[in-house]
């Protein structure tokens, strides 16, 4: 917890949440741990809403829509939060998580 609280060189996390079960209370107390630094932009967020190929369009959907509302206490003008729908085994998000994680490892 002291790591992910006060660590300096953290640039970002990556949380990986079961898609059909969303963000767990477990997710909010890490999510807790980092909120002063993901608010003041020292530190990235990207939560991977993981085995969505399981899921239907619109349940897809809709867990996309509430891992963003969960997300929203979070937010800042200076926060950088991303959500991905992912599944390892149909390769979804995979593109938008090498892009973003690229970009993280360039700042």
């Amino acid at each position: 917890a002291e790591y992910l609280a006060q660590r300096r060189e953290l640039a970002g996390v990556v949380l990986l949440a079961d898609a059909r079960l969303g963000l767990t209370e477990l997710d909010h107390r890490l999510l807790q741990w980092i909120a002063p630094r993901v608010r003041n932009g020292s530190v990235r967020l990207l939560v991977l809403l993981t085995k969505a190929d399981k899921l239907g369009r619109r349940e897809a959907q809709a867990a996309l829509q509430a891992a963003t509302a969960a997300l929203g206490s979070y937010a800042s003008d200076e926060a950088d939060i991303g959500v991905v729908l992912f599944s390892a085994l149909k390769k979804t998000g995979l593109d938008d998580v090498a892009t973003t994680l690229h970009a993280w490892a360039q700042q």
